[in-house]
């Protein structure tokens, strides 16, 4: 995602420095050509050696300007974004105020025309300061992204709105900025992972669909500048976008319901169950009662799509298919049949398996068909997403 950006990390004087390590190794994980400079507040956290291992560059700060050796603020500053975490109520301040009494805060102050990303760290009270509050309102009507604290245990003892974000949701932020924004402003709703039909209340009927397509395609709509909703049945860690959970078909049809109300976009990607149990059991069905033999009668399932037709948002819908011969034709047939705009036909082999990391896709609408090979999801994702830009 960050392939050949070069990012200066500044890192401010905060307990939570040592985040900041994570933060290089996420950002060097995307491809990012990362730079520290430390502040003299950093200083006496953290030593030099460290961010120069993980770096591979030679660390900016008060003690290492070397001008010959191109260690300083103007060549530090000519980067393709300013990522400073943890930024301290002191820089935000001082960068508002143009204040340039350090080698830090000179190469803050040069990178001006530079895209910014902040996530402060500090007290809650010196954070909700006023003077603070109207530094981080001016930053981003300058165009910096903030990536607020979250609510934890201080270092002081206190309870409050001061922590660092975690290292995902910075990095997170940073690969936005730095993407291209042609959903800017476009609310986009996702759904992935399989339902969970409920036979009795200890089984039920489900599929082995991951939701890793999903994850991906959520992630790729947000950095394009979406406000995404994914509607998720797997598990899922803190993430920067709306997430909320289903199990059941009946849960997802009222989630889609509700989302599609305000959607540009829906990207259906969740497995639903075709068939249910006729007749739901209360408590464990036992099987001294059942016998040997036990014939469970199943009834055609909701379709979620069908139901979603009175909504003009765009609809993009996923088809998986293990027999190649006739997948196509029966993608064509779900693309008429349910008024999509495009469907995702994913055709199943050994290379292309359930819970795998990579995916084969053919994105089809009324005009043609696009192939897209065998790559990892998140870039499939980053193709659909180009081709469902033009729809």
């Amino acid at each position: 995602m960050l392939k050949n950006k070069k990012i200066l990390l500044a890192v401010c004087g905060s307990i939570a420095f040592y985040k900041a390590y994570e933060i290089l190794s996420l950002l060097k994980k995307q491809g990012a050509d990362v730079y520290v400079a430390l502040s003299d507040g950093a200083l006496k956290f953290c030593s030099i050696a460290g961010f120069e291992a993980l770096s591979a560059h030679r660390v900016l700060s008060s003690q290492s300007e070397d001008w010959q050796a191109g260690v300083n603020h103007i060549a530090y500053a000519k980067m393709d974004l300013v990522l400073i975490a943890p930024a301290s109520v002191n820089t935000i301040n001082k960068l508002v105020s143009g204040v340039c009494d350090n080698v830090f805060m000179q190469t803050l102050i040069a990178a001006s025309a530079v895209p910014f990303v902040i996530a402060p760290a500090a007290n809650d009270k010196m954070i909700n300061h006023f003077a603070t509050q109207n530094s981080l309102e001016i930053l981003k009507r300058n165009g910096a992204s903030i990536v607020g604290p979250v609510n934890k245990i201080l270092a002081c003892g206190d309870e409050g709105k001061g922590g660092l974000s975690e290292p995902e949701i910075i990095v997170y932020e940073a690969i936005r900025k730095l993407s291209e924004q042609n959903f800017k402003g476009k609310n986009v709703l996702v759904t992935g992972g399989a339902t969970t039909e409920k036979i009795d209340d200890v089984r039920a009927i489900t599929n082995l669909s991951s939701g890793k397509m999903a994850r991906a395609l959520a992630d790729a709509f947000y950095f394009a500048g979406a406000n995404v909703t994914l509607a998720a049945s797997f598990k899922t860690r803190d993430l920067p976008y709306k997430v909320v959970k289903f199990r059941s078909s009946g849960e997802l049809l009222k989630i889609c319901q509700d989302e599609c109300k305000n959607a540009d976009l829906l990207v259906m990607c969740a497995a639903v169950s075709d068939y249910v149990s006729e007749e739901k059991f209360s408590g464990k069905l036992k099987k001294e009662e059942l016998g040997k033999q036990w014939s469970l009668k199943l009834v055609q399932n909701l379709d979620i799509l069908n139901e979603l037709a009175k909504f003009s948002c765009k609809k993009i819908g996923f088809k998986m298919e293990f027999d190649p011969a006739n997948a196509k034709q029966s993608a064509q047939k779900m693309l008429s049949n349910k008024g999509l705009d495009a469907v995702c036909l994913n055709v199943i082999t050994d290379q292309n398996a359930f819970g795998s990391e990579v995916n084969e896709v053919t994105f089809i609408t009324k005009n043609g068909e696009t192939q897209l090979k065998m790559a990892q999801k998140s870039e499939i994702a980053k193709q659909i997403l180009g081709l469902t830009s033009k729809l």
